[in-house]
């Protein structure tokens, strides 16, 4: 993918627009696999020049039960909100991860950014928040948010 150098003409193409979404609905969180939950937080974007975008992302969030509750995002391509060919899912090395400790003093909250290479420039692409217990166990989302912009 060709870089931005210094002292190169930019068109709007080459650093579409950053777009976000975010939701305070509580979320029941069950399960091991990654999912999207109800109502999903996602957004639509085209792939800059350089095939590369950063990926911001926030959760507030609790497990019920004494296991690990994780909260990343799901990658992949075309303009349908958690459809089309997964390229990333979950991303267990850079997931938020609230502690096995249930009650109060197992609610986190925290943001994580990811920057993603390789995409092609142009084409369309969707992110989602998803979420999961590691182990099993039960949790609750109670915020979540996801912004993508392009990176030069």
């Amino acid at each position: 993918m060709p870089d931005l150098l210094a002292g190169s003409t930019v068109t709007g193409l080459d650093t579409p627009q950053t777009q976000y979404d975010d939701d305070q609905t509580d979320v029941a969180v069950a399960g091991i696999v990654f999912v999207a939950g109800s109502p999903a937080v996602g957004v639509v974007f085209t792939a800059p020049t350089t095939g590369r975008v950063r990926v911001d992302w926030h959760s507030r969030f609790q497990p019920s039960s004494a296991n690990h509750l994780q909260v990343g995002f799901a990658l992949r391509t075309g303009s349908v909100l958690g459809s089309g060919t997964l390229l990333q899912d979950g991303l267990n090395e850079t997931c938020l991860e609230a502690p096995p400790v249930s009650g109060p003093s197992g609610r986190v909250q925290g943001g994580m950014f990811m920057i993603l290479s390789g995409l092609v420039p142009g084409d369309t692409y969707n992110a989602v928040t998803c979420h999961r217990m590691v182990v099993g166990g039960t949790g609750t989302v109670f915020a979540r948010s996801i912004g993508v912009s392009p990176c030069t």
